[in-house]
């Protein structure tokens, strides 16, 4: 179970602190997804994916213009849907995680 300390994530008897405040995190497939709250300095891409033993390993990245334009908003949250990893951003899309590519799809 995961639980969340402000900046801080506690997993598996594991603790590690971050330099910014988590708003959500949820395991999925063995990792641990975590979204961080950010400022309009700290980049939208605010969405890492850690192991169970909280070592990174990957950043999302930016949604293709194609895909998702060129409008972009911090991410607010992570569900799991019907077994897919969902961050979803301030104007409620939401980015299907898949071997590192973002994928946005609309969840209204």
């Amino acid at each position: 179970m995961i639980e969340i300390q402000n900046n801080k994530i506690l997993l598996a008897g594991k603790e590690l602190q971050f330099d910014n405040k988590i708003i959500e995190a949820a395991e999925y497939e063995g990792k641990v997804v975590i979204v961080f709250e950010t400022d309009e300095d700290g980049g939208y891409d605010n969405v890492f994916c850690y192991t169970q033993g909280l070592q990174l390993l990957w950043r999302i990245k930016p949604a293709p213009v194609a895909i998702g334009g060129t409008a972009r908003s911090p991410y607010v949250g992570v569900d799991i849907v019907e077994g897919n990893c969902r961050a979803i951003d301030f104007y409620a899309m939401g980015v299907k995680k898949h071997e590192n590519m973002a994928i946005k799809l609309r969840t209204r």
